[in-house]
C-alpha cells in the first residue's frame, strides 16, 4: 500500500508539471517527497544505484503522472478546465496547514514577512507577462530549446513556481507539450522516422533539463539547510499567491464568465475532495 502511494504522490507532481500555474515542486513539497527527490538529484552522479533505489517508485509515478498529463489531462484541461483546475488548487490547499506548522518552530522576523510577501508577489505578477509566440525555426530555436529546458527544470524542481506557467510567458507551452505528444505516439508505433526527427529538439531540451535539475537541487539544498524556516516563508508566500494566478491563466483561456454553473458546482466538489485527499495522504505520511 505504501508503494502504491509513493507512485501516487510521484504522478501527482507529473500531472502538476502539465496545468499551467501548477507548481510540481509544490506538490512535492506538500506530499513531503522534495527532501528526497533533491537528495537523490544531488548525489545521482556519485552514488547512482543508490539514488534510484531512493526514489524509484517516485519516478516510476512521476513518468506515470506525466503520460497522463499529456493526453488525459490536457484533454481534460481542454473539455472540463474549471473543474480539472480545481482539482489542483484543492491538493494546495490541502498542502498548507502541515507546511505551516514547519515555520511555527521560531517567533517570526522581518526578514520572513519580506520573503512571504516578495514571493507572494512574484507568483501574483508573472502571469500579467504576455507571453511572445515562441521561435519554431532556426539555428535560435535549437538555442531556446536547451534554455527552455533549463528554465524548465528549475520552475519545475523550484516549489511554487510553475514550469508550465513559464513556458506560456516565454510562448512554449503548447510547442513542448507537442513535442511530448509526437514522442510518445513515435514510441508507440514505432515510427523510426519521426523519432529520428526528433532527436535534436528532445535531445537539447532533455541535455539543459538535466542541468537545470542539477543546479537547482543544490540551490535548493542549500536553501533547506541553511535558511529552512525562510525557504518556507517563500513556499507559503507562494502558496498562497498560487490559485490566483491558476485561475488568471485559467481566464486567459477559458474566460470564467462563459463556463457554465454546473462546471462550477462539481469544481468546488472536486476541489474539496481534492484538498481531503492532499490533508489524508499527508497525515498518512507523517504518522
Amino acid at each position: 500500500m505504501n508503494k502504491l502511494i509513493e507512485i501516487a504522490k510521484g504522478s501527482l507532481m507529473g500531472i502538476a508539471n502539465i496545468i499551467p500555474g501548477v507548481s510540481g515542486g509544490t506538490i512535492a513539497v506538500i506530499f513531503r517527497i522534495y527532501d528526497k527527490l533533491i537528495e537523490a538529484i544531488n548525489k545521482a552522479f556519485k552514488k547512482p544505484l543508490e539514488a534510484l533505489k531512493d526514489t524509484y517508485l517516485l519516478i516510476i509515478g512521476i513518468i506515470l503522472g506525466v503520460l497522463i498529463g499529456v493526453f488525459l489531462i490536457s484533454y481534460g484541461y481542454e473539455a472540463f478546465p474549471l473543474p480539472t483546475t480545481l482539482i489542483f488548487i484543492g491538493l494546495i490547499f490541502g498542502g498548507i496547514k502541515p507546511i505551516v506548522g514547519i515555520v511555527n518552530k521560531r517567533a517570526v522576523e522581518w526578514p520572513d514577512y519580506l520573503i512571504f510577501m516578495s514571493l507572494f508577489a512574484l507568483i501574483i505578477v508573472l502571469p500579467l507577462i504576455g507571453g511572445s509566440g515562441g521561435i519554431a525555426s532556426g539555428t535560435i530555436y535549437y538555442i531556446m530549446l536547451f534554455i527552455i529546458g533549463f528554465l524548465a527544470a528549475f520552475t519545475m524542481i523550484a516549489p511554487g513556481i510553475s514550469g508550465s506557467m513559464v513556458l506560456l510567458v516565454l510562448g512554449y507551452y503548447q510547442h513542448v507539450l507537442d513535442l511530448a505528444k509526437e514522442l510518445i505516439e513515435s514510441l508507440i508505433q514505432l515510427d523510426l522516422e519521426a523519432l529520428v526527427n526528433l532527436i535534436l529538439p528532445v535531445g537539447l531540451l532533455g541535455i539543459g533539463a538535466i542541468l537545470g535539475a542539477v543546479v537547482t537541487s543544490k540551490l535548493m539544498a542549500y536553501l533547506m539547510e541553511k535558511h529552512e524556516v525562510r525557504f518556507y516563508y517563500g513556499i507559503i508566500g507562494m502558496l498562497f499567491a498560487s490559485p490566483f494566478a491558476i485561475m488568471y491563466l485559467l481566464n486567459q483561456t477559458n474566460p470564467l464568465k462563459n463556463i457554465e454553473l454546473s462546471h462550477y458546482m462539481v469544481g468546488v466538489i472536486l476541489m474539496i475532495g481534492a484538498a481531503y485527499l492532499s490533508y489524508a495522504l499527508i497525515k498518512k505520511n507523517e504518522n
